[in-house]
């Protein structure tokens, strides 16, 4: 076994043995409704309090003929809002058809802390009941509302940034490439964690999420679509990269789907787009789970949060 091959800490092995045990085929024939209450139950397995101070209250976002649910996160000594805070918009994981602001609270929270930024962790419309490009519709809203807005919430339009893990981290992406080519709010910063970025597997690797689980969740959010070369849905697939945001690309040593970061990486630098990147040794896909209870989980947020904290504040001395 490869120093890659290993997990990096008891607490890791033992969640990737606890979720093989519940993510399995017989979970996958479920029917929606029973998979969703399953993941709902796991997640809380792994969730903790939050940082001390953070507070988080619920908005709800105008969008065409609905309204979007929003979880708003704001870091300890500012709820108050003295000034605008510098905005970041989060979209979570869950194969497009699982999860929820709630499923992804604990991380929200802590980049919230870390960052010292507002988080707005969005609620999304998920498949098989909606399929592409809904939910990346409701991404789009949602940072139009804190352009148009957020002010009045106490955030501010002019330091906002997209973040997501795994399909949230597809959203985010796709966000960045739909606003470049059709227009909207100017996006600061894009933070893509375990991004699912195309429909490539590494047969290879398995630590959080099996090929299988991969292909179901992509054929789901596609809806019957041929969409493997549509760049705002596999961003991989766009022709150029120029002219996108600056980013911060996380990881796992151990995901199927380490390349699509990395690629990424790669492909924005050489576009000419500032890219940091960090891989964790020894991290599966969907190591945010661990923030709480594996130091090298921590240390890949924290890393994520010092990116944004930087860049948001570069916009800020930028604007002065």
């Amino acid at each position: 076994m490869t120093k890659e091959s290993k997990p990096a800490d008891a607490v890791v092995a033992a969640f990737i043995a606890d979720s093989d045990a519940v993510f399995t085929p017989a979970y996958d024939a479920l029917p929606m409704a029973e998979q969703r209450a399953i993941y709902d139950a796991f997640w809380r397995r792994y969730h903790a309090p939050h940082p001390k101070g953070v507070s988080v209250e619920t908005v709800m976002i105008p969008a065409e003929g609905r309204d979007l649910r929003a979880l708003l996160y704001r870091p300890p000594q500012r709820s108050a809002n003295r000034e605008p805070l510098p905005a970041v918009v989060c979209f979570h994981g869950g194969g497009w058809m699982l999860g929820s602001p709630e499923s992804h609270d604990l991380p929200g929270a802590r980049l919230c802390a870390e960052a010292g930024v507002a988080v707005l962790n969005l609620d999304y419309r998920l498949a098989p009941e909606n399929v592409f490009p809904d939910a990346l519709m409701d991404c789009l809203a949602a940072v139009q509302w804190v352009a148009r807005s957020g002010r009045g919430a106490g955030l501010d339009p002019d330091r906002l940034a997209v973040a997501g893990d795994s399909a949230g981290g597809t959203l985010a992406a796709g966000l960045c490439l739909w606003i470049r080519d059709h227009g909207g709010p100017r996006i600061a910063f894009q933070a893509l964690i375990y991004p699912a970025l195309t429909t490539a597997v590494d047969p290879g690797l398995s630590g959080g999420v099996s090929a299988e689980a991969v292909s179901r969740y992509l054929s789901t959010y596609f809806g019957g679509q041929k969409l493997s070369d549509n760049a705002y849905a596999m961003p991989l697939s766009a022709k150029s990269l120029a002219d996108l945001p600056p980013a911060f690309i996380a990881t796992g040593s151990l995901d199927p789907i380490r390349s699509h970061g990395e690629v990424y990486a790669q492909r924005l630098r050489h576009a000419g787009i500032p890219c940091g990147y960090t891989c964790g040794f020894g991290l599966p896909h969907t190591y945010l789970r661990l923030v709480h209870s594996s130091a090298a989980a921590a240390g890949e947020l924290s890393a994520c949060s010092r990116a944004i904290q930087r860049a948001l504040a570069l916009q800020q001395s930028m604007a002065s």
